[in-house]
């Protein structure tokens, strides 16, 4: 009897949200998974709580399921909308009953990840629901965009403006466009002002359908969906509840430049302070410009296929270079500026940081679960451990001891040079950049995703919470001040910190969206770079004021600096180089011969 009483109480807990005694205009099943990647969890649970909220006041039924067994002919039947918040349904049979149910008239909305198909997906129907649209790439990390309305007679536009910002999202590229399908209507769209997007994966350029619908059926499709800012925007959320009831009630119902983007990483340019040498990636070209410590041309080396990030230890004076599409790391004598050795690491081959004291360096490969180790004086690689991934490495050479980053996690890893131990202290969510003062011994995490900075005592491992702006996403410490730099993307501007008592100390404004800083300790001079205006800011760090904004060309996105010589030289998308004299702010273009390397 108590079974039998449970039961029931589940069972109405679940299914109707409308109140005793109303009739529910129309039935909507929402499908999520609640394990898996945890920003798409996120969005799931803040989904429900959101459809819960409006079927209660709009008098729809809104049940959830975490079972894509429920995707059957006999559960579906008691249906007329489908959403998928988070996943798609993996088995064949799933399969048929939901494409059985979309060609009986029903309706369906999938967020984001459940759009998501590649060569494994291998449900060939589904591409061509999508409109033909294949998943191509994506920016990252999350980050907010301004959207255009293509066509706002659409009912699900009623009361929204013709623009607005959509909150922090991962963007998803499509290829071929839904566009080019004659049956899609593509009712939302990338505002091309977005460009360049993306701290790590950049989208650049060209047409990006976020919001669309193909007309054969009664679906819609909307990029939204990674993270827990999703729901923030009430522009937004009023779109997605007309999306809802358009769809509940009967959804009745050319070629542009695909969107296209780049992978970049803040580490693709270093300074050997060994010989004062600057080694610079040129993504596209698959080459490394190396340039003396006043900026002048050196050299250009042969890497891998799409290298990304310099690694340097001025011990050994080698140079090591991650190489994307290769999955392969180059290592480069830095005396001769010859290659020596090429090392294999496995796919996608992103963060890279050397522990001179070891001889050891360390890199994580996008979309893996382990961390490589390479034994400097072999050459050789190995695993250090599973279950482990890193968007930034730092390295404290004093201590001995290496810090970990990922995006997904709250948590950073230490890893102890000496023995290897592994130990996790905790920190914030979304932590994307990381910087480390080797004479205090603190460790500076910015959140992109909360608006703080970690600062964790490395000798205790106590954490204290610093309010930065919004989206910090780059930090950098002048070691002979003890300040650290603080770029926040979403403000315009820089928080400055005292590492004395960790407080912030200024705020100056830069320009729109900065994603790189760097620090002279000789001078302390700060440079911050822009990507979306093609700046990189100056600012004097000793009296807390802008000093000039310079024209970097190439969309600037990483900066390294020779505080023996004080230039400053500022990379760009396309390998682009600009230097930067830190005593008199002129600037200068290196003469790289056209026919190098």
């Amino acid at each position: 009897m108590i079974r039998r009483v449970l039961f029931l109480f589940l069972f109405s807990t679940q299914l109707a949200w409308t109140s005793p005694g109303q009739q529910s205009r129309f039935n909507v099943l929402a499908f999520y998974t609640a394990s898996g990647e945890p920003d798409h969890v996120r969005f799931a649970e803040d989904a429900v709580k959101f459809f819960r909220e409006r079927a209660a006041i709009e008098h729809f039924a809104f049940d959830t399921t975490t079972r894509w067994e429920d995707l059957n002919d006999e559960r579906l039947k008691n249906y007329q909308l489908v959403i998928w918040l988070n996943e798609s349904p993996p088995k064949t049979e799933q399969r048929r009953a939901f494409e059985r149910f979309m060609q009986h008239g029903g309706a369906w909305l999938g967020f984001h990840a459940a759009g998501y198909n590649d060569k494994e997906t291998n449900w060939p129907w589904f591409v061509g629901f999508l409109g033909g649209a294949v998943f191509h790439i994506n920016s990252w990390p999350p980050l907010p965009a301004q959207l255009e309305i293509d066509d706002l007679a659409h009912p699900i536009f009623a009361g929204i403006p013709d623009s607005f910002e959509s909150p922090a999202n991962e963007w998803y590229v499509w290829k071929p466009s839904p566009r080019l399908n004659k049956d899609v209507r593509v009712l939302a769209t990338f505002d091309p002002a977005n460009y360049p997007l993306g701290f790590k994966d950049i989208l650049t350029s060209g047409d990006l359908p976020v919001v669309w619908t193909n007309t054969k059926y009664k679906m819609l499709y909307m990029n939204m969906g990674h993270g827990d800012k999703i729901w923030t925007s009430p522009i937004q959320n009023r779109l997605i509840d007309n999306v809802v009831n358009w769809l509940g009630t009967g959804a009745n119902q050319a070629g542009e430049q695909l969107g296209s983007g780049i992978q970049i990483n803040p580490r693709g340019i270093a300074l050997n302070p060994r010989t004062d040498k600057f080694y610079a990636v040129n993504t596209k070209q698959g080459i490394v410009t190396v340039l003396d410590g006043d900026g002048q041309f050196l050299a250009q080396i042969q890497a891998g296929k799409k290298p990304e990030a310099i690694a340097i230890n001025p011990e050994t004076n080698r140079v090591y270079v991650t190489n994307e599409e290769s999955g392969t790391v180059t290592v480069i004598d830095g005396a001769s500026d010859k290659v020596i050795a090429t090392v294999a690491v496995g796919d996608l081959p992103y963060a890279i940081a050397v522990n001179p004291v070891t001889n050891k360096i360390y890199l994580s490969r996008t979309f893996s679960n382990d961390m490589t180790v390479i034994d400097g004086q072999t050459n050789s690689a190995g695993t250090l451990r599973a279950g482990m991934q890193a968007d930034a490495i730092a390295v404290d050479a004093v201590a001995n001891k290496i810090y970990l980053t990922g995006y997904q996690d709250r948590e950073i890893t230490v890893i102890d040079g000496a023995s290897d131990h592994l130990s996790k202290v905790d920190a914030e969510i979304h932590l994307w950049a990381i910087a480390v003062d080797s004479s205090t011994h603190k460790i500076y995490a910015a959140s992109a995703g909360n608006a703080n900075v970690a600062v964790i005592n490395g000798q205790s491992n106590a954490t204290k919470l610093v309010r930065a702006g919004s989206i910090p996403c780059a930090t950098a410490v002048d070691s002979s001040s003890g300040r650290v730099f603080i770029a926040n993307y979403a403000d315009n501007s820089v928080s400055i910190i005292d590492g004395r008592d960790d407080a912030v100390v200024a705020t100056l404004e830069v320009s729109r969206q900065p994603q790189a800083i760097a620090v002279d300790d000789g001078n302390h001079r700060v440079y911050v770079a822009s990507p979306h205006e093609g700046t990189t800011t100056i600012l004097d760090g000793a009296s807390n004021s802008i000093m000039a904004t310079a024209k970097t060309g190439g969309h600037p996105f990483a900066i390294a600096v020779d505080s023996k010589t004080h230039r400053a030289v500022v990379l760009g998308f396309d390998g682009d180089l600009t230097v930067i004299d830190g005593t008199t702010l002129a600037k200068s273009s290196p003469a790289i011969p056209k026919n190098a390397p």
